[in-house]
């Protein structure tokens, strides 16, 4: 079951209204079937449409000083056809030089007026929290759910650490929480667990079978099929949850990773793929480092958004599938699902705007180094 809400052709809004053509997936380095993770305007390719801002000065202003602060480059617009236009030249060229490659991330960068934001705002339940503080967004769309397994791989890393797993989940978590939504299979169980155990993650078999009983009767092939022994090998095994319940102090406390002298001793005593994750987990460990704990993307308003940029499974199967579904289902039900991760207002003054974006650009680098862990787990 797919989830899209949005009238065919609304990837560039302003006042609601389709400006800018959403540019065709290049596969360049990637496979054929891959998807695209940022769109890229290159010179040669025409706009079909004027953009057209009625003069209004606040938003002309913003876009010159985008460019004024050094960051866009002038040389990127082929043609002055409008203040929106050489906004959408000139950042889509950046972004298209700060993007590394990405095989299993996928995101669009949108270019929306206050108005197109507001427009997918109203849906939402938190919708009066939102107060705007720009004319002019950049929003992050994701219009499908790209689902990877790594319960093979991680099979094979248990057998080399018994902590590698789990530190290669926390890393994900943490970067993630930096940047773009990924799903995780603590996920999965959460969501598992908020309908069929009470929105008890932890519940054992005797607590769960009364829920279930209420549920099915007694159908009991039925309630073993969703027992918690069951599907948390399935869902999310232990060392897959970011969180472990501590019984003493009553709460979640997260896991923690293997630091960074641990993962480069693994890797003297290790060959080929398991190698290579230990490599790159040592590296998106070291960036995590010295990003710190900021949104990088600096979304000012986060709807609900229905897909991730990625999705990890143990393996994708009809346990997966209908947790899935049931999630695009109530989204749906509920009006407020969106394909919008969250929307960043343009900075507007020069200190600002090249903070802005050079927080965008270190974002990026991590989604690089988390696509390449996620790739290789994949594998």
């Amino acid at each position: 079951m797919f989830f899209d809400p949005r009238p065919s052709g609304a990837e560039v809004a302003i006042s609601g209204e389709p400006w800018q053509p959403r540019c065709a997936p290049a596969a360049g380095r990637r496979t054929p079937n891959d998807f695209l993770s940022l769109p890229a305007i290159g010179s040669d390719v025409k706009t079909r449409a004027v953009m057209r801002w009625n003069a209004e000065k606040d938003v002309a202003s913003l876009i010159a000083a985008q460019f004024n602060s050094g960051v866009l480059r002038p040389r990127d617009v082929p043609g002055f056809k409008g203040a929106g236009d050489a906004l959408a030249h000139g950042f889509f060229a950046w972004a298209k030089r700060h993007t590394p490659r990405l095989d299993c991330l996928g995101f669009d960068f949108v270019l929306c007026d206050v108005q197109a934001v507001l427009d997918v705002v109203q849906y939402q339940e938190d919708s009066s929290d939102f107060n705007p503080t720009s004319p002019v967004y950049i929003g992050i769309e994701i219009t499908e759910e790209s689902i990877f397994e790594i319960g093979r791989r991680a099979a094979e890393l248990r057998t080399v650490h018994p902590r590698l797993v789990s530190t290669a989940m926390v890393l994900i978590n943490r970067a993630a929480g930096r940047t773009m939504w990924v799903r995780t299979p603590d996920e999965f169980l959460g969501e598992f667990a908020s309908w069929f155990w009470d929105g008890d993650s932890n519940a054992t078999d005797e607590e769960a079978r009364e829920m279930l009983t209420d549920r099915f009767g007694d159908d009991e092939a039925e309630i073993e099929h969703y027992l918690p022994s069951v599907v948390r090998p399935q869902l999310c095994p232990d060392d897959m949850d970011v969180y472990r319940w501590n019984a003493k102090s009553r709460r979640y406390l997260p896991q923690r990773a293997l630091g960074v002298a641990a993962l480069r001793r693994l890797q003297r005593f290790t060959s080929g793929r398991t190698r290579r994750i230990c490599a790159e987990l040592e590296k998106l460990s070291l960036m995590l480092q010295r990003m710190g704990n900021r949104d990088l993307f600096g979304c000012e308003y986060r709807p609900r958004c229905a897909y991730a940029a990625a999705t990890l499974t143990v393996q994708n199967d009809g346990r997966v599938g209908e947790v899935l579904d049931s999630h695009y289902e109530y989204l749906a039900s509920a009006g407020d699902g969106t394909t919008y991760l969250g929307f960043t207002p343009l900075a507007s003054t020069p200190d600002a705007i090249r903070k802005q974006y050079a927080d965008w650009s270190q974002g990026l680098s991590i989604l690089g180094q988390l696509d390449r862990v996620i790739a290789c787990l994949a594998a």
